[in-house]
């Protein structure tokens, strides 16, 4: 197969060579790290940034409008993504086929592992002291929750979760962890060194961050509008990481391979290997 490789962070660069490895043709355009062959008037198999789009523009380094892309696909061609979004509907409209593995399995989950370790070197970067006996409080326990509060507790950290459900308050309980209400917070927020965010929704309002000291980090690691407002952290003098595309920061290898794993997976599954 010959893939087209476009823009995106190191994990494109790895993803490449992974497809390469397998014996199938790569070309690149805005890969970090690759080399840059001019696209040409046709693709057919086109591997897009994982997340996919910033506005109109491919993500990455070179700013490639998508329009650029649309002119060179047809009903042959099929697009692989992240998070594409309404760009799916444009691309729909040149009869090309899309898949957007931002929710697949078990792409989802495994991209959790890099998430939460790049959010633990990210703390570490940003604060005097070491985990190991800090107060975290994470918010959330879905795929990357579980993981982050798993390896938190893991390096002898004291971790509370914040979360809503029933069941996943009896599992975290019964892991060891501490648990919290969402939004409510009945344990006090004075008490934590590091907050972690998963939850794209607010969950810390400006009077709850005024509670927090003025010590600790807060990690924003959720989607836009992540969970509490980075204007009012630098305003209350907080120290507030945004902290999107971990994996492609802190583990490209591991993540572009997990993405071309799964665009492989899927072509066998869709018969068209």
């Amino acid at each position: 197969m010959e893939f087209w490789i476009l823009g995106g962070d190191g994990r494109n660069r790895w993803a490449a060579d992974y497809f390469r490895g397998f014996g199938h043709e790569v070309h690149t355009f805005g890969v970090p790290g690759c080399s840059e062959e001019p696209l040409p008037s046709n693709m057919k198999w086109v591997v897009l940034p994982f997340p996919s789009f910033q506005g109109a523009l491919l993500r990455g380094l070179s700013a490639i409008p998508v329009e650029e892309i649309l002119h060179r696909v047809d009903g042959d061609s099929t697009v692989f993504g992240g998070l594409i979004g309404p760009w799916a509907q444009a691309f729909g409209h040149r009869k090309s086929r899309v898949f957007d593995l931002y929710c697949s399995e078990p792409l989802t989950t495994a991209n959790a592992i890099p998430t939460a370790e790049g959010a633990i070197c990210l703390a570490k970067e940003h604060s005097p002291i070491t985990l190991h006996g800090a107060n975290c409080l994470v918010l959330g326990y879905g795929r990357v929750g579980k993981i982050l509060a798993a390896k938190l507790q893991a390096l002898s950290a004291h971790v509370t979760v914040a979360l809503r459900k029933a069941a996943d308050q009896a599992l975290a309980e019964a892991l060891g962890l501490a648990t919290d209400q969402i939004s409510v917070y009945s344990r006090g927020l004075t008490q934590y060194d590091f907050v972690f965010n998963t939850v794209p929704a607010e969950v810390l309002t400006g009077e709850q961050l005024s509670c927090l000291r003025k010590d600790c980090v807060l990690l924003e690691l959720a989607s836009a509008p992540g969970g509490f407002s980075r204007p009012q952290c630098e305003a209350l003098g907080l120290t507030c990481c945004h902290a999107p595309g971990l994996p492609g920061k802190f583990a490209p290898k591991t993540a572009g391979i997990l993405y071309a794993q799964s665009i492989l997976t899927l072509l066998q599954k869709e018969d068209l290997l």
